[in-house]
């Protein structure tokens, strides 16, 4: 499970409470039906990993990974076992006489994490492990911890800010805004189907386009105004805003950027707009573009290889098929694409 949400949500603040650092103000913590809320934290065989440093200068890697079993006084031999093979899980076999000035931010993480595995948890709690580490030790230590919850059927509570880090690693993802739970679902289901405006802005990078246009009924037909362009409103969700404007949402994976001029027929034609900002990403580039009117409307969208410079024209083919509606009061979902 990957609880996720903006600084200050109150993610680690749950954290803590279920790992006994924290009590409850109200309610319970139940784990496989067992009332732990009064559990003293030693007993609950959690383990927990955070982005803090938690090594002391005074043991080197190796005696920071035994120090679980040293506590539960198990042989000296079977605890140098163990501790070969959580090491050899995270390719940190060379690093075992190291101390904690000899290691990098990624391998004191891979030392912790082997620490925290060691005593064969049946909770592992993953306080932000990969926040403060290089790209490619990030990626490397992802991989691992897929690979090792899975091998041992761990249940592991991630907190993260980090929306990557929750869609790759969690089954399930929840969602948490100034202390309350928004949605929970499967990474898929959260990102297709986000509640509200909340979690729609949330998840995806770059984040949902939210925008207002108005809706009227133009030849029998209900239609948005973007722009010059009119696209298909959704009936009935889309009644309730007649002659006032629905809050609309589209990835930007769903917006294509063209020539001004492209298309021959009214349904094709694109939305015309201005680059004003132009975001190299690798093999993509994330386009900015604004639509001239009142208000002015900024949409952006992702473009494979290099995109267009700022102070281009170009247009925007828009799929209508693919708009989210919101309530623009409540800024709960009212329709998502099928």
């Amino acid at each position: 499970m990957a609880l996720v949400g903006a600084s200050g949500c109150g993610k680690s603040t749950a954290l803590r409470i279920a790992a006994g650092l924290l009590f409850p103000d109200h309610g319970r913590l139940l784990c496989d039906g067992e009332d732990i809320t009064r559990t003293p934290p030693n007993e609950r065989r959690f383990g927990m990993v955070t982005q803090q440093n938690a090594l002391t200068p005074l043991r080197n890697a190796g005696r920071h990974i035994a120090l679980p079993l040293e506590f539960r006084h198990e042989p000296r031999d079977d605890i140098e076992e163990r501790v070969q093979a959580e090491a050899h899980q995270f390719s940190i076999e060379h690093l075992l006489r190291r101390y904690r000035h000899q290691l990098s931010g990624g391998e004191i993480q891979a030392v912790q994490l082997a620490r925290a595995l060691v005593a064969r948890p049946r909770v592992l709690l993953l306080d932000e492990p990969l926040a403060r580490i290089d790209l490619e030790l990030r990626l490397k230590l992802r991989t691992d911890i897929a690979r090792v919850r899975s091998r041992y059927g761990l249940t592991t509570l991630l907190v993260t800010a980090d929306q990557e880090d929750a869609l790759v690693l969690g089954d399930r993802v929840a969602v948490l805004d100034r202390g309350q739970l928004q949605q929970v679902g499967s990474p898929m289901e959260v990102y297709r189907q986000p509640v509200n405006v909340t979690v729609a802005r949330f998840l995806g990078e770059p984040s949902m386009n939210l925008f207002e246009a108005p809706v009227r009924i133009v030849d029998g037909q209900r239609i948005y105004q973007i722009g010059r362009q009119s696209f298909p409103a959704h009936p009935p969700a889309a009644d309730r805003f007649l002659d006032d404007r629905a809050l609309i949402g589209v990835r930007p994976e769903n917006i294509r950027v063209v020539s001004p001029r492209h298309g021959e027929t009214a349904a094709r034609s694109p939305v015309v707009a201005t680059v004003t900002r132009s975001e190299l990403r690798g093999s993509s580039t994330v386009v900015v573009a604004t639509v001239e009117g009142s208000p002015a409307l900024e949409l952006a969208a992702v473009v494979n290889g290099v995109g267009p410079g700022v102070g281009s024209g170009v247009g925007l083919l828009i799929d209508p098929s693919q708009f989210h509606l919101f309530d623009r009061y409540t800024e709960a979902a009212l329709h998502h694409p099928v």
